[in-house]
């Protein structure tokens, strides 16, 4: 169920945390809770004029370039959450888009900042977005969102990878790698007894490259500051990173 008025620039959208939507902990994991910001911001852009359906009819997608996310406290199973989404900036290339998480009470239990790009269907190449009227008219400068603009993430390429092909579950619409699917696979790549002793505070990706249906990729994990801070990439056949991740833990 949402709630929104295309005239504010300010997007609020509800949510309740089903059981087939947690992880064995009961909690939302990182992907799912990717997947309901991603959902708020799709609602946010169709209700003023530049989602998915405009962008298409005019030959154009947005892609998600970055996201950070900052996890006060996990939303468990059967609650009701709500998400707030504003844009916040937009200049030649990208565009940077916030949310913030609340719980039935109204208090946050996560933050996130996300950049995109438009890309043209046919050249895959970036637009310029300063043109789009539609979409400067609803920057909100004066919402604040907490999370830190996040900065390089280094590699983690430099450590054996484990061999991934792209197959039918993982693509999108646009036909390459489903971002939540790049969460996913990174997650994986930690044993269940990490998450059942720690939790994610911060997790921190970049996508790079698209991964395309049928092709080998590798995936890569290092630990950099104990037991609380990763490193992870997601490399293509050539080796280079397609997405690299950085991973807080408590």
């Amino acid at each position: 169920m949402k709630r929104d008025d295309m005239e504010d620039k300010i997007g609020r959208y509800d949510f309740v945390t089903e059981s087939y939507l947690v992880d064995f902990q009961g909690m939302i994991p990182i992907p799912m809770l990717g997947n309901y910001l991603l959902h708020a911001a799709t609602e946010h852009a169709e209700a003023r004029g530049f989602g998915y359906r405009a962008m298409t009819a005019n030959g154009l997608a947005w892609v998600l370039s970055r996201i950070d996310m900052e996890i006060i406290d996990c939303p468990r199973m059967s609650q009701r959450i709500a998400i707030e989404t504003w844009v916040e900036d937009v200049n030649r290339l990208f565009t940077t888009r916030c949310f913030t998480v609340l719980d039935a009470d109204g208090k946050p239990v996560a933050h996130a900042r996300s950049v995109w790009a438009a890309i043209d269907l046919v050249t895959r190449r970036p637009t310029d977005l300063l043109g789009r009227g539609d979409l400067i008219a609803y920057i909100d400068k004066e919402k604040e969102c907490p999370v830190a603009k996040g900065g390089k993430v280094l590699p983690a390429e430099d450590v054996p990878g484990i061999p991934y092909r792209v197959k039918y579950s993982d693509i999108d619409v646009n036909r390459h790698l489903n971002s939540i699917k790049y969460m996913e696979h990174l997650l994986d790549l930690f044993d269940i007894e990490k998450f059942k002793s720690q939790r994610i505070t911060r997790f921190e990706i970049v996508y790079m490259a698209e991964g395309k249906y049928g092709t080998d990729l590798s995936l890569h994990l290092k630990e950099v500051e104990g037991k609380t801070k990763y490193l992870a990439s997601i490399c293509d056949e050539s080796g280079s990173a397609i997405c690299r991740a950085a991973i807080t833990w408590v």
